[in-house]
């Protein structure tokens, strides 16, 4: 009898351990950029005890807002892992402020969409539970083209990013300079048949600029952005490793 009882109470408290170690707080916060737009975002971050958390931004596609990446197994595992979450939208998205310029010179301006995610990295380089040498993206779209542009440049003090369905002449524009591309630690991730092959083309392209650390996936099919990892299930715990290992 004793022993039954025994196994019931571990039994019933195994859930409860469980639950303890993915809690988390999150909230919705908003934060300025330099041409005084209002960005909006949700900020996540595990209750475990930790000095410091690495942080992943998480920046959606074009036409989509920040709650694209909440329907993906990915967010939780990230959370389960000790990784804070900024999701932000991007301006003219979702609740985010809209400025003067329509969404497609928003794809290549370096005066836009840039001073958004440089708002977003000051965010977190502002709060104290925050490593601020350990910050990651991960963009879908117009949001892998930016993670590539910080990836290029020390302006953004990101240490690794993954980008899907980029695009490498997008990625140039917004860096706002002619200098050939230079990446670190990037992941980049396309379909093969995405926009008739280019967007494979354009990863494998960008995986070739890349140093440090760098990994290319080309899925089958012909899905966009953040829906390549909602078909490739595996692809999310191999993002998960990729972090673990570079960031």
């Amino acid at each position: 009898m004793k022993s039954i009882v025994g196994f019931l109470l571990g039994f019933l408290m195994l859930p409860f351990i469980s639950n303890a170690q993915t809690e988390t707080v999150s909230k919705d916060v908003s934060f300025i950029t330099k041409d005084s737009i209002t960005i909006s975002a949700t900020f996540e971050m595990p209750k475990i005890k930790k000095q410091k958390h690495p942080a992943i931004i998480l920046i959606h596609q074009g036409g989509s807002t920040r709650a694209e990446w909440k329907a993906l197994k990915l967010w939780n595992d990230l959370l389960a892992e000790g990784y804070a979450i900024l999701a932000y939208d991007i301006r003219i998205h979702g609740a985010s402020e809209k400025d003067e310029g329509d969404i497609y010179n928003l794809f290549n301006n370096p005066n836009r969409a840039p001073l958004d995610l440089l708002a977003a990295i000051d965010f977190l380089e502002q709060e104290q539970n925050i490593d601020a040498n350990r910050i990651g993206i991960i963009g879908a779209s117009i949001g892998a083209n930016l993670a590539c542009v910080a990836s290029v440049s020390e302006d953004y003090n990101i240490k690794s990013i993954v980008s899907m369905s980029s695009k490498t002449k997008a990625v140039q524009n917004l860096s706002g300079s002619n200098t050939p591309l230079v990446l670190k630690n990037a992941f980049h991730i396309a379909s093969k048949e995405e926009q008739n092959g280019l967007r494979a083309t354009w990863a494998n392209e960008l995986f070739s600029k890349t140093t440090g650390h760098k990994e290319v996936f080309i899925a089958e099919g012909n899905k966009h952005g953040s829906f390549i990892i909602r078909e490739e299930k595996l692809l999310q715990t191999k993002i998960i490793k990729w972090f673990k290992k570079t960031l």
